[in-house]
């Protein structure tokens, strides 16, 4: 059975079940699999038939690395000025808009969502990693980020339930406790509600953990 995070002189640390632990594996790696997708979508977005022209001045670049780099980074920004909103709903919610004006909105995400990315794909990676030892035991460095990475998760789940108001997330917290036959909703519903848990223990323990205020420091001595 689970038992809350809980700060140690070494970090954090959580006892979870091995199928606990692969639970939130795959969910993550379901999470990762779908931000590769939206990669590989820009991807074809940005694609252009290649010419004579274009061939020739591909070879150029890889004769002078410099300017392959250059041309590398500006790859990464895609080709067009604005980059359109993903058209899947989990991926807008995890990659959301910076700007509700449309074409500004378009222009940030063009220049920083395959960063954004990139940083919640490692994230991810790095909370399975974390995920394959007993107990789940994390460093201070690394309770962030396996946070975050929860919480991508739980943005996912979320949002495939729609879950999108308060009464939402007591109408599955109510499923979740029901004791009814087992079906995908309550299944899903208790996924949900474990995660919710999970990361609140975290964060809960994360927060008791801060060093105390330095004017109150000061205050003692």
């Amino acid at each position: 059975m689970a038992t809350a995070f809980r700060a140690t002189s070494h970090g954090y640390r959580a006892d979870l079940d091995a199928h606990e632990r692969r639970l939130l594996s795959s969910l993550c790696g379901d999470v990762i699999d779908l931000l590769q997708s939206r990669t590989d979508e820009v991807a074809e977005d940005s694609a252009e038939p290649v010419t004579d022209e274009d061939a020739e001045s591909t070879q150029h670049l890889r004769q002078d690395p410099v300017l392959a780099h250059f041309s590398a980074e500006l790859a990464g920004l895609g080709g067009s000025e604005v980059l359109d909103a993903p058209r899947d709903e989990v991926l807008a919610r995890l990659l959301p808009a910076a700007s509700r004006d449309p074409e500004q909105a378009g222009q940030l995400r063009r220049l920083a969502e395959a960063s954004l990315r990139e940083s919640k794909i490692a994230d991810l990676r790095t909370a399975r990693m974390l995920l394959e030892s007993s107990p789940v035991q994390l460093a201070e460095d690394q309770a962030p980020l396996f946070g975050r990475a929860i919480n991508d998760v739980r943005l996912t789940l979320a949002t495939r339930m729609e879950i999108r108001t308060e009464e939402d997330a007591e109408r599955v917290h109510r499923a979740a406790v029901s004791g009814r036959v087992k079906n995908t909703e309550t299944f899903m519903a208790e996924i949900y509600t474990f995660i919710t848990w999970l990361q609140e223990t975290l964060f809960t323990a994360m927060v008791e953990f801060l060093p105390e205020d330095e004017d109150d420091e000061e205050g003692r001595e």
